[in-house]
């Protein structure tokens, strides 16, 4: 079974009577965990034709195959902080912010999740990197405010027509923005001849230059330069994981507007905007060198902006 050991430690400090400022570390350790990958391939590189290939393989008459086994481990380190502010005057708040970082040995317990393959079975080592699922910075910031405009609030207009049609107005959100995923770039076919072909595109490019040096758009999803298709017989040396997809962005924002009826019914007016200001985050570019749309962006991680109606009445 897999094992986990976590530990933490935070601190909280009220700077008023109503909020307060938190601040957390976070870490786990993760061993005996799962790692699927192609077993009983060649256990070296090297050139040679299937009878070769097989005579390199710990059990030369049995082929590669697809099997679990329990060798993998994971390490998750977080610091996390909080503000805080419980309903005073109308606004309630919670911003957060963390910086963390997931490592795993060889797609720990998440291959097919994050589209991860081990590249040489041997040598975990040289498949440690990001998990799937590692975002550096996380930011979240949320509200809900009732504005103070309308009868018996702070701001009155001495009419009580008009404090009936100005007030009793909220607004509340949620703002939200992340690193972007990590992915990796590899080759299709058997560039090492170890027998792995069977496993997709398992080979990892050869990094030759700056894989930050290019500007974003859905035709160029990564700067193509950056890699090389690695020589024959022999292993990319690009880290698994060390590419980074379009970072997230997105806000949501709700108003809302009540009507009192009588004492005990009242009508509720909301409009919902869900990626209120339409900001498309790209998804992760077809990673596979072999493709002729390699680097081109077919997706989004966000969906298109939606706006929602709704009346509710509440007796």
């Amino acid at each position: 079974d897999p094992y986990s050991d976590q530990w933490n430690f935070g601190i909280q400090y009220q700077l008023t009577s109503d909020t307060t400022l938190g601040a957390n570390y976070v870490g786990s350790a993760g061993s005996r965990l799962d790692v699927g990958e192609f077993r009983n391939v060649a256990t070296t590189p090297g050139p040679g034709d299937a009878a070769t290939v097989a005579s390199r393989r710990p059990y030369p008459y049995i082929t590669p195959t697809y099997y679990d086994m329990s060798v993998g481990s994971s390490t998750y380190n977080a610091f996390q902080f909080s503000l805080r502010r419980g309903t005073s005057k109308g606004l309630a708040y919670l911003i957060s912010y963390t910086w963390s970082k997931s490592l795993d040995l060889g797609c720990s317990g998440w291959y097919g999740v994050e589209g991860c393959s081990t590249q040489n079975p041997y040598n975990l080592q040289g498949d440690k990197g990001v998990s799937g699922f590692d975002l550096t910075h996380i930011l979240s910031a949320s509200w809900v405010y009732d504005i103070p405009v309308g009868g018996g609030r702070r701001f009155s207009t001495g009419n009580r027509t008009a404090d009936y049609v100005l007030g009793n107005w909220k607004l509340n959100g949620i703002v939200t923005m992340t690193s972007g995923a990590p992915y990796q770039a590899g080759i299709a076919g058997d560039v090492a001849n170890t027998g792995m072909a069977g496993n997709g595109y398992y080979e990892r490019l050869n990094r030759v230059g700056d894989i930050h040096a290019f500007t974003l758009s859905p035709q160029n999803g990564l700067n193509r330069a950056a890699f090389a298709v690695p020589a024959r017989f022999t292993f990319g040396d690009l880290s698994r994981d060390a590419l980074r997809a379009d970072p997230f962005k997105n806000l949501d924002f709700s108003l809302f507007r009540e009507f009192p009826i009588r004492e005990t019914k009242r009508l509720e007016f909301r409009a919902d905007m869900f990626n209120l200001a339409n900001h498309p985050t790209w998804g992760i570019p077809d990673n596979n060198y072999s493709d002729a749309n390699f680097g081109v962006i077919s997706g989004t991680r966000s969906t298109e902006r939606q706006i929602q109606l709704a009346l509710k009445l509440y007796f």
